[in-house]
């Protein structure tokens, strides 16, 4: 059994809640609201630029923002107050309705840059892989505690599993969206094995994942580009390299104090996609090595409480959804991050709560508010 099985406390202490929130509740949801006040000021200094140029009104992607922070600060709080317990029950809903709406994306979804990622309602506009994710930890979570004397069998719990996995990952990666379809691997993987499934059965998804991966990338020319730019960026500066190129520029040019907030490069243009991936190359040159750092204790916070919460949590159910959206968070931010410092080719993975984008920050504010519910409850 798993360190998650291993401490958590017996059903008996499940009611039982403290008379205040615990620390790492406080921490967590002061370090989110930081984040996403942090990301109201950078996406208005980032997208200024971009917002003239598409729309010819500066504040044209910022007003979109501001909306949709609104409607993520509600999100959390409607999902801190309402017991996670009762997300269970609709599981199964929620994956069907994902899996639907990457369905309706392939067939009428909104192509950008050569992706159909997003369903056009309007006024908004909809990512169904963000759901995804939300669904998945939550349906993953409820199966796993339901089978969890059944963890050493491989048709009751690793075949069941990997099947919808593949399902929504091969439907994820029409649109084509490799850097998701990977997130969403990593993070079933990663739940599987705080409940305890078997090594070995581990390695039969991880195999066939690692081979379709390895296709998804050589089979498309803008992947092989991405892989080109990221070894050798300083060969094709105007090319494949040059947003990742720029994105270091920025990055360097901001020092340890940095260039102070609307100065620096990178809003006008010089760094593709400022305000949504690359939002972390202008925290890094507007505020510098100490505001960078700043935002990934921020970031770390939610993600170590997060695993703290899981350890602790008031029952199996609990702590495999405290886990599962903690990785969530772990991955993003490492994909995120990696992009930016020219680890990985790049995914246009957003970085959690600071970056633009409305689904991925609604959805995220979401998961953060079930993960602090689940914290209040524990010991």
């Amino acid at each position: 059994m798993s360190a998650v099985f291993n401490s958590a406390p017996s059903p008996r202490t499940d009611r039982r809640k403290p008379d205040s929130p615990p620390m790492r509740y406080l921490a967590m949801l002061a370090s989110v609201l930081l984040l996403m006040l942090t990301g109201v000021v950078m996406v208005l200094s980032a997208s200024t630029w971009t917002a003239v140029m598409r729309q010819g009104d500066a504040f044209s992607l910022f007003s979109k923002h501001a909306v949709n922070v609104t409607i993520a600060v509600v999100a959390l709080l409607l999902s801190v107050g309402w017991d996670y317990r009762r997300w269970r029950r609709l599981a199964p809903s929620l994956l069907l309705a994902a899996v639907f709406s990457l369905v309706l994306v392939l067939l009428a979804g909104r192509t950008v840059n050569g992706s159909a990622r997003s369903l056009d309602l309007g006024i908004l506009s909809f990512q169904p892989s963000e759901l995804t994710k939300f669904a998945l930890v939550v349906a993953v979570a409820s199966f796993l505690d339901q089978r969890r004397y059944f963890l050493d069998r491989l048709d009751s719990v690793t075949a069941p599993i990997g099947i919808c996995v593949a399902v929504v990952c091969g439907l994820i990666l029409f649109q084509p969206d490799w850097g998701t379809a990977a997130m969403i691997g990593f993070i079933v993987l990663g739940m599987m094995w705080a409940a305890g499934v078997p090594s070995k059965h581990l390695c039969l998804l991880v195999t066939p994942g690692l081979a379709v991966g390895l296709f998804a990338v050589l089979a498309a020319p803008y992947r092989r580009d991405r892989i080109i730019g990221l070894f050798f960026s300083t060969e094709n500066v105007e090319g494949a390299g040059w947003q990742v190129t720029q994105g270091l520029v920025s990055l360097a040019n901001g020092g340890v104090r940095g260039t102070g907030l609307g100065a620096g490069q990178a809003q006008w243009g010089w760094v593709p996609e400022a305000h949504t991936d690359f939002v972390f190359a202008v925290v890094g040159e507007q505020l510098g090595f100490v505001g960078a750092m700043a935002v990934l204790v921020l970031l770390g916070t939610i993600i170590f409480t997060g695993f703290r919460t899981a350890q602790v949590a008031p029952d199996v159910f609990g702590a495999l959804l405290a886990a599962g959206i903690s990785l969530w968070f772990l991955v993003q931010v490492l994909v995120n991050l990696s992009g930016v410092l020219k680890l990985l080719p790049i995914t246009g993975v957003t970085l959690p709560f600071v970056s633009y984008g409305g689904t991925s920050l609604i959805i995220n504010s979401l998961a953060a508010g079930l993960l602090l519910n689940v914290a209040r409850q524990s010991r």
